[in-house]
């Protein structure tokens, strides 16, 4: 009997490649989706057993017949995150409403069992009551209060428009879901501005600094020797990314959270308490020359909200998170690999 077949879309992103690492390890066969083709070659290299990939250069729009084809659950984590954009509408809005709504026809039309999809802690937080930086626990109750017509007017903050298109896209999910009788599952993942899933780099794809993905560069810059004050503090909740990926399979492997939202959270930070600064001075003296002075920290906003992870607990079955300071060890660890890396290729 062969395995069960999942398709991971947006296979090259940060996230993605953590999830197909952790579905392979699993047991199951992976098939990623792609945008450019060019790019198959070093994940085929990487992951030579039970694993392919399907060329789908737009989401949004592509005929996904033979992406879903024999699949029986569908992973999506493919979703435009850029702020250098000049039309918020046609750069952020429809491209995330329009792709979770094509897998999911797709998934409908090929009878799917089950499609788990990242959402955002930008769908649940309101930013007009203070987004992070209020007294307050956020559950999977809680929805971002933004309307379409809210996101369209002009001049908006390309933040506004992101957090908008990960609650809209998330709203058009389900209402097709309940509609079409699909079983689905959104995760909850602190990936607003900046991206707070934070973890080790898998991307061998990444050549240089400038070609981290934006979570990694984040932490590397605070080390890279360039900076010279630490960056304001935007949002300090975040969650690993191994435990993320591990969610996704336990979404596979049990139907306890099916038709659910599940928030993951794995704790909050300051830049300059947690400080990768502070840590780093203490367990790597090396790197001591190049990390940001700790007295350039501002002061927070205001105090750190929380994220409610009973239902992770309960229904998943993911009692344990990894803790921020075995997040920010790995991820440095891997960097400073990267590092090496780059500098021998030089």
């Amino acid at each position: 009997m062969s395995k069960p077949l999942v398709l991971v879309t947006g296979v090259t992103g940060f996230l993605a490649q953590h999830v197909v690492a952790a579905t392979l390890k699993a047991g199951y066969r992976v098939r990623g989706t792609i945008r450019d083709g060019s790019k198959s070659s070093a994940l085929l290299q990487k992951y030579p057993d039970n694993f392919e990939t399907t060329v789908v250069a737009d989401i949004a729009s592509a005929d996904l017949k033979q992406a879903v084809k024999g699949v029986k659950y569908i992973l999506h984590t493919a979703s435009p995150y850029t702020f250098n954009i000049k039309d918020g509408e046609e750069e952020l809005l429809k491209p995330a409403i329009n792709g979770t709504l094509n897998v999911l026809k797709a998934a409908k039309a090929e009878g799917v069992q089950k499609v788990v999809i990242t959402s955002s802690f930008a769908a649940i937080t309101n930013s007009q009551a203070g987004g992070p930086w209020r007294d307050y626990t956020y559950t999977e109750r809680d929805w971002n209060p933004t309307t379409y017509e809210e996101a369209t007017k002009p001049n908006l903050p390309p933040a506004f428009v992101y957090a908008a298109s990960k609650k809209l896209s998330e709203e058009a999910a389900w209402k097709y879901a309940k509609e079409n009788q699909l079983i689905l599952i959104l995760f909850f993942v602190s990936t607003v501005n900046p991206p707070m899933i934070y973890g080790p780099a898998l991307q061998e794809s990444a050549t240089s600094p400038e070609t981290l993905n934006t979570s990694s560069a984040a932490i590397y810059q605070l080390f890279s020797g360039k900076l010279q004050a630490i960056p304001d503090d935007r949002l300090p909740l975040f969650c690993d990314v191994r435990d993320v990926a591990k969610a996704f399979v336990l979404a596979l492997q049990t139907d306890g959270a099916d038709n659910m939202r599940v928030p993951l959270f794995g704790g909050a930070f300051l830049w300059k308490e947690a400080s990768i600064s502070y840590m780093l001075l203490i367990t790597r003296p090396e790197l001591k020359d190049r990390i940001v002075p700790l007295h350039t920290a501002k002061p927070a906003p205001g105090p750190i909200a929380s994220l409610d992870n009973t239902v992770a607990k309960q229904n998943l079955g993911l009692h344990e998170f990894i803790p921020w300071k075995q997040t920010l060890s790995d991820t440095v660890d891997s960097l400073l690999a990267l590092e090496k890396r780059w500098s021998s290729s030089a």
